[in-house]
């Protein structure tokens, strides 16, 4: 009875997929984690050097971080998460410094350069990508 069709023991490849990279959720779970802590040590490191008055300043830090992270981070929706992310420490503890969002709403519109930031960030990681074949899957 060896031999035959159906009576051999089950391997590897039968019914079973095969992983060839890293699942794509823990990617992005990686992704968004990794960037929330550099957001949070840029933010550190805007607050450490600059005063309260520059908020230009602690701005284009956030923005800055949130272009380059955009650019390296290989899911987009880790991307667009940190860059919320950022959004939101800039408005709650750069600009408020009492972790408050919603009391004073001036600098909200400022976060539109956060935003812009990873707009062109996202841009150049895609005109420096290659293009791919028809019928292939997007990575």
């Amino acid at each position: 009875m060896e031999g035959e069709a159906g009576s051999s023991p089950a391997t590897a490849s039968e019914g079973a997929t095969v992983r060839t990279g890293p699942d794509k959720n823990s990617m992005l779970g990686f992704g968004t984690a990794g960037g929330c802590v550099a957001v949070v040590v840029a933010a550190l490191g805007a607050a450490a050097l600059t005063g309260p008055q520059e908020l230009a300043t602690r701005l284009l830090i956030l923005a800055v971080t949130a272009g380059v992270l955009a650019r390296f981070l290989a899911d987009w929706r880790a991307g667009a998460a940190v860059t919320v992310f950022a959004a939101l420490t800039f408005v709650g503890f750069l600009a408020h410094q009492q972790g408050d969002l919603v009391s004073d709403v001036s600098p909200w519109p400022y976060t539109v350069l956060i935003g812009f930031a990873a707009v062109l960030g996202r841009g150049q990681r895609w005109m420096h990508e290659p293009p791919r074949a028809a019928g292939l899957p997007r990575r």
